[in-house]
């Protein structure tokens, strides 16, 4: 104990091999206090220990930044931290403001830990989205790091408020005036500004070792994928000297058209008219022209490629080794190098060999879907009549085309249902989504690129993010009322919201547009939606998803309304917002301006009431949800009235009088609704019964909506 000088580069203490049994007092130089993420620096005046456990190891290392000398004083207990102060009245106000200032450093290098620390994890978390396109430009097969998917942010403590950390920055800017003013009034004012700043310097220590815990953790589960990205780039930096040398890719597609229409086994005289179309489709300037001429070449082209594709199809089912040029053609409808181009050849070729199905089975390659109908996983889609695959066979025999036997053989006929998947869904859905139906072609062009294929490409994991990014907006989007009776338990019947997931079907071509082909299957309400989607958009594909899902609205409000989807006796999206269209020249809530408006968009859309509300919706989703108003009174009312905001976003604009009432008016109508929900489950509860997750689920949904 007592005076004690400490030469330049020294170490008073060693984190985690001394004990704690001094507290130190600074009376000449300058002393760095830190650990492996963080430190403080200490000026005369200040208490060494201030953050430390009397007996227990130090937790930071002191060392001396110059020639400096302390006073030690014992420390058994934060009481001795008092008598320091009382044995030195001439310097407590130096104390004070000193400790006073060891808060500030330690609030500013906790806020450094926690600002670093998230920046680690929203790197890795931006490294994990790039990582299937960083592995499609390498070739390399993308692999699953379930460590990365439950990763979660660095959380700032709560154990200090935000008005403590305003508060220490406000003493530090008035120091000048409180060592000179306040602190000299009362002795007990120093002790309790000390013993206050003991206080909060722990505390904001405990919070820094969760953060400096986090970081190791986030260390240790990112080891795999931070190793797998070094290669990852390190491959792309030597493809990328390789290109710039003149090298070229290992990757070699020579006469990709013979080995595609060798493999498809049709028949030579379809094999020598694919072959001879794709080359004077090839060979023609002027490909796309709107003659005669060209567009016949493009439609019996269209023609004998789906006889190419179905041959290459079946032969594929028999094949554990499916050759590359074959992944490529039923990915892309890639059928010619030239025609595609060398360096979009090379891309579509690390495609094809780093593409990964969706695990949760919700997108699917066209080859994928092909599989399912052909396997009898799934019914076969509507026609262009609207017609299901029984439906058109009832049809083909009251018509008299098939009589019964025929019926009955075909119904369960996986290369009928084959034919009219490919006829009808694949056919007609391609041609839909490549955009601009006059000049499609099936066959992949480099002259249709006109989007880098990287940023184009559609994957399974873009699409998931679009159904939760909508699912956070429009929580009730893919939802539909169903129905749980189990009398055993006293339900007899309960209603409740299902929520069931589309089916994104990735079709082989660069398009433009997004499309719902049926909003369910056959009859059944509880079935999956079936929607299309080019494999590469060239849109903006976030725009592309919404108009997409509020079309997905419209239908299946449409199915659920039946023949009164139109009918305002019976309030519903679509018969509220055909009469809101229909009759807004009397409409008082309106003003001229708005109704010249609506006018203006009915004579844009050729008065679909449909195409009018999707662009709502549009707007509804994108920027009401986040404050920017788009849309007019009566639209905005119906809209959120059927598709209400999720929780998180009403809290978010629940001060906005354009949302005020709405939102208080859905918070009551919810309630109303989960208040016998609740009371039920408590009952159940009460006799010993187990609640069953569809109750459960509900009540969630209700509190969540």
């Amino acid at each position: 104990m007592g005076l004690q000088t400490i030469a330049k580069g020294q170490i008073l203490h060693k984190a985690g091999n001394d004990s704690v049994n001094t507290i130190e007092v600074l009376v000449k130089g300058k002393f760095k206090v830190y650990d492996q993420y963080s430190q403080v620096v200490l000026t005369v005046g200040g208490l060494l220990g201030i953050t430390e456990i009397p007996g227990k190891e130090y937790s930071f290392t002191y060392e001396a930044l110059e020639d400096s000398a302390v006073y030690s004083y014992p420390f058994n207990s934060d009481e001795d931290v008092e008598v320091v102060i009382r044995s030195n009245p001439k310097i407590a106000s130096i104390l004070s403001s000193q400790a006073s200032d060891s808060v500030y450093q330690y609030f500013n290098a906790y806020d450094k830990l926690y600002d670093d620390a998230l920046a680690e994890y929203e790197k890795i978390k931006s490294d994990y989205a790039d990582y299937p396109v960083l592995c499609i430009k390498a070739g390399e097969t993308p692999i699953s790091f379930e460590k990365i998917d439950l990763l979660i942010p660095p959380e700032r403590t709560d154990k200090v408020s935000d008005w403590e950390f305003n508060m220490v920055k406000s003493l530090k800017e008035q120091e000048v005036n409180l060592k000179k003013f306040f602190y000299p009034l009362n002795i007990d004012i120093c002790i309790g500004v000390v013993m206050l700043a003991l206080e909060r310097c722990r505390l904001i220590v405990d919070a820094s070792r969760y953060l400096i815990a986090y970081r190791k953790q986030l260390k240790r589960n990112t080891t795999d994928f931070a190793t797998t990205m070094k290669m990852i780039n390190g491959k792309l930096e030597t493809m990328a000297a390789s290109e710039g040398e003149g090298g070229s890719s290992d990757i070699v597609i020579v006469n990709a058209l013979n080995t595609i229409i060798s493999y498809s086994n049709v028949a030579p005289e379809i094999a020598a008219k694919f072959e001879e179309r794709i080359h004077k489709f090839k060979s023609d300037d002027n490909r796309y022209d709107s003659a005669d001429e060209a567009r016949s070449l493009r439609r019996k082209l269209a023609s004998s490629f789906y006889d190419v594709y179905k041959g290459a199809f079946l032969h594929s089912l028999e094949d554990n080794d499916i050759p590359l040029e074959l992944k490529m053609f039923f990915m892309f409808g890639f059928v010619d190098e030239e025609l595609a181009g060398d360096k979009n050849t090379r891309i579509l070729c690390n495609m094809a060999r780093a593409y990964v199905p969706d695990p949760e089975g919700n997108v699917l390659l066209l080859y994928e879907w092909l599989k399912k109908v052909y396997n009898l996983e799934v019914e076969p889609s509507r026609n262009e009549f609207d017609q299901d695959w029984p439906t058109y066979l009832r049809e083909q025999k009251a018509t008299g085309n098939l009589n019964q036997a025929q019926i009955d053989a075909m119904t369960d006929d996986p290369l009928s249902r084959l034919d009219f998947e490919i006829h009808n869904l694949f056919g007609l859905g391609n041609r839909m989504t490549f955009g601009r139906i006059s000049a499609f072609v099936p066959v992949f062009d480099s002259q249709n690129v006109l989007r880098p294929l990287d940023m184009a490409y559609i994957t399974a994991s873009k699409i998931n993010e679009f159904y939760n990014n909508i699912r956070s907006i429009d929580y009730g989007v893919f939802c539909r009322q169903a129905l749980y009776s189990n009398p055993e338990v006293g339900i007899t019947q309960l209603f409740y919201a299902e929520d069931v997931t589309p089916y994104m079907i990735l079709m082989p071509n660069i398009g433009s547009r997004a499309s719902l082909w049926q909003e369910i299957e056959g009859k059944k309400r509880s079935t999956k939606a079936r929607m299309l989607v080019s494999i590469f958009n060239t849109e903006n594909t976030e725009e592309c998803m919404i108009k997409l899902f509020g079309e997905f609205r419209w239908e299946m409000c449409k199915t659920e309304q039946g023949v009164h989807w139109n009918d305002v006796t019976d309030p519903s999206l679509t018969s509220m917002y055909c009469d809101y269209l229909q009759f807004f020249k009397k409409n008082s809530s309106l003003s001229p301006e708005v109704k010249e408006k609506l006018k203006l968009d009915l004579k844009k859309f050729s008065n679909n009431y449909k195409n009018v509300f999707i662009a709502d919706y549009l707007a509804y989703i994108k920027y009401e949800s986040a404050g920017s108003p788009r849309l007019n009174k009566v639209s905005r009312e119906i809209l959120f009235t059927f598709c209400p905001f999720s929780k998180n976003i009403r809290d978010a604009i629940a001060e906005n009088p354009q949302y005020r009432d709405l939102i208080n008016h859905l918070a009551s109508h919810n309630a109303n609704l989960s208040k016998p929900l609740i009371n039920l489950k408590n009952k159940l509860i009460r006799d010993g019964i187990q609640v069953p997750s569809v109750l459960e689920g509900q009540i969630e949904y209700l509190e969540s909506r």
